[in-house]
């Protein structure tokens, strides 16, 4: 009983409400996506089923939220991957350059998905740092926020399910 005094109920609530809203969002605007692209995909002569299209929507949902407290792993080698080295010679420097100024003008062109990731990053971020702030090891840290994220998206998504027809 004195770990779940010691567990951070309130950062855990903040990371729950952010990915459950980030589910209802994904519930809302799923159907109008998954139409579009199954209409797409049918004049280029493919056969996919709108339900196919949908559940595809979903689990690619669920694979942002899987790498995003996954890259909460090692973030020390992570940032070594995406900004390390690029400028030791010349010519890795030009293209270091010519990669980042393409990637800044791809987040600000779609920054408002941009933003919704950030907030999504930023919510595992403050769940991560309160739970090790708490003495958790590392393994039960990322477990415990993977099973936290995982689980508000789904409650977002059921409750659109449920309450979103009945809102509108």
């Amino acid at each position: 009983m004195t770990w779940l005094l010691k567990f951070p109920l309130l950062s855990v609530i903040i990371v729950l409400v952010t990915y459950g809203v980030f589910g209802w969002y994904v519930g809302e605007s799923i159907a109008t996506w998954s139409h579009s692209l199954g209409e797409q995909t049918r004049t280029w002569g493919w056969a996919v089923e709108d339900q196919a299209v949908f559940l595809g929507l979903h689990i690619l949902a669920a694979m942002v939220i899987v790498l995003i407290t996954s890259s909460l792993a090692a973030p020390v080698a992570l940032m070594t991957i995406v900004f390390g080295s690029g400028f030791k010679s010349d010519n890795r420097a030009i293209i270091a350059v010519l990669f980042w100024s393409f990637a800044v003008v791809v987040i600000l062109r779609w920054i408002n998905y941009f933003v919704r990731f950030l907030i999504l990053f930023s919510a595992a971020i403050l769940g991560k740092l309160a739970l090790q702030n708490r003495g958790m090891p590392q393994w039960q840290v990322l477990s415990i926020l993977g099973v936290i994220c995982l689980g508000g998206f789904i409650v977002g998504l059921l409750s659109f399910d449920y309450y979103g027809h009945i809102l509108e």
